[in-house]
């Protein structure tokens, strides 16, 4: 498998979505578990026996996530940086890759953590039907109370779409948002597949196999498709069911596929798989995007609790993780799904439960921190208290400091004494 497909990770996202986690660091170098994002989809990679990926990137953050991929990361597969000026598409990034791509290709988002036991069962299915796009796709589990409470935005919530199904081929897809009071589905779609289920609590997963020929569809159309979530996979299972394009991208083979299908076949609905948009449902396995401030945290307590299968890179403790170059005082709790990072120095009498601590953070004594996330080089003065938070790169929290709910960007400053809740704060505020 690993010769039969180009794959692409596509890890130039901007993350506005999780502002101001993302201010001043690349979305795919933000820790979760103290790991960067993108160490995850490179062993992810390496595991499923992938033997090289291109990377694209954008030219703002290039420098610094190929210095950390080059230098840092464990993953063994070739790497190949592939650089855009600016802040492109997802699509148009795919098309500038033209000339790279001789086989079916794999396109990977950024933001994912995945395990690999799905690879196979999607790219038979890929085979099996001839398809021109299949996709992974995921169940959505209902939220918890403690994530309903959590969902204090729109942009706190994982945009759902509207998935129609129909023997394994995606035969409806929407989103949400396109959507303005009731579905409507159009009679063609009715005649031509008669069972269909559409399904709300199935997410995109981001993770597709394309036929090579499809890049001459997305170059038909590059001036009207710039997404490939948000249109080029729309256009692509609307395509399947007219059977025909205006501007001919599709390959005369492509049609002669669905000539024979037909003919082959008394049920129309068995027509076009060479035209077909396919998928495979995660039942089993974890997946998670990493695109909204919810997801990041839910991210970090997964990888540290252990349910991921992916682990931190700090030594195994009593059910945590803390490095060996960590300074813990022995009356301090560090409380089990913890990750505490190298260099990192705890005081007394301080309590650490369901958190993860970055690298080279100076800890002052009685301490409370309660279900956060800590990145690097922070220091937390005396008696200060953090609870469902997210604290950046370099922040330093005066003494008697109280947060809850909160998001702190990178450099910020507290003065001594303070509580603070459901606020977000960045350094140039002040």
């Amino acid at each position: 498998m690993a010769s039969e497909f180009t794959v692409i990770l596509l890890a130039g996202g901007s993350g506005s979505r999780m502002y101001p986690l993302t201010e001043g660091t690349p979305k795919s170098l933000l820790p979760v578990a103290n790991r960067p994002l993108i160490s995850y989809q490179l062993e992810f990679l390496s595991r499923a026996g992938f033997a090289e990926v291109i990377i694209v990137l954008n030219s703002e953050d290039a420098p610094e996530i190929q210095k950390y991929v080059q230098e840092i990361s464990k993953a063994r597969i070739k790497i190949i940086f592939e650089v855009t000026k600016g802040r492109v598409g997802t699509a148009e990034a795919i098309l500038r890759l033209k000339s790279k791509i001789q086989t079916d290709f794999i396109v990977i988002s950024g933001d994912v953590i995945v395990t690999e036991n799905f690879m196979h069962a999607l790219a038979d299915i890929h085979r099996a039907r001839d398809a021109a796009v299949t996709m992974l796709l995921k169940k959505k589990p209902p939220p918890t109370e403690e994530q309903k409470a959590a969902a204090k935005s729109s942009d706190s919530i994982e945009p759902a779409d509207f998935i129609g199904l129909a023997d394994g081929r995606v035969v409806f897809f929407a989103n949400t948002a396109d959507i303005e009071e009731n579905l409507h589905l159009h009679k063609s779609l009715l005649k031509v597949y008669h069972n269909i289920t559409i399904h709300k609590n199935i997410l995109d997963a981001h993770i597709y196999i394309f036929s090579r020929w499809t890049l001459g569809v997305l170059e038909k159309y590059e001036k009207d498709i710039s997404s490939l979530k948000g249109e080029f996979i729309p256009f692509m299972v609307k395509l399947q069911l007219q059977k025909k394009d205006p501007k001919g991208s599709i390959p005369e083979q492509v049609l002669n596929i669905e000539t024979l299908a037909t003919s082959m076949s008394s049920s129309t609905a068995m027509n076009t798989d060479g035209l077909g948009i396919f998928c495979y449902v995660l039942e089993e396995g974890y997946c998670m995007r990493v695109n909204t401030i919810q997801n990041y945290f839910e991210a970090n307590k997964d990888v540290a609790r252990g349910v991921t299968t992916y682990n931190p890179y700090e030594e195994v403790g009593k059910q945590n993780f803390i490095s060996a170059s960590a300074e813990v005082n022995p009356k301090t709790q560090v409380g089990p799904d913890c990750v505490v990072g190298e260099g990192t120095k705890i005081g007394e009498k301080c309590s650490v439960k369901k958190s993860n601590i970055g690298k080279h953070c100076n800890i002052a004594a009685n301490v409370k921190i309660i279900n956060s996330v800590i990145m690097d080089y922070v220091t937390i003065m005396e008696k200060c208290t953090i609870q469902n938070s997210i604290i950046c790169n370099s922040v330093h929290m005066g003494e008697s400091v109280n947060i809850k709910d909160c998001q702190v960007g990178t450099s910020y400053n507290f003065e001594a004494s303070g509580d603070f809740k459901n606020e977000s704060f960045v350094a140039s505020d002040e």
